[in-house]
């Protein structure tokens, strides 16, 4: 995984965070919460004081990829918020 990857919340990592269903590490959560949908690998890192080719925090981060608590933010992602807040209206 490339460290300037920006990490995303899916539906189930959302969920996840609210209800503890499933047994995740300390690391992992952490990770978890932190996953803004802004911050890269690297930025993600360093905000738990570690370095970004940790290999405990890059198979935590691999472990909820793999999992499908996060995801790579990708161009999707970004057309979507960035058309969120318009509303579109037909003329009459």
């Amino acid at each position: 995984m490339e460290r300037s990857v920006i990490l995303l919340k899916s539906p189930r990592g959302r969920d996840e965070i609210r209800t503890r269903a499933h047994t995740l590490s300390p690391l992992e959560r952490r990770l978890l919460i932190l996953a803004d949908g802004r911050r890269s690998v690297t930025e993600l890192a360093f905000v738990l004081d570690r370095n970004d080719d940790d290999p405990e925090l890059r198979d935590a981060l691999q472990r909820l990829i793999d999992e499908r608590y996060l995801h790579i933010r990708d161009e999707y992602d970004e057309r979507r918020n960035t058309t969120a807040g318009h509303s579109y209206r037909r003329s009459a």
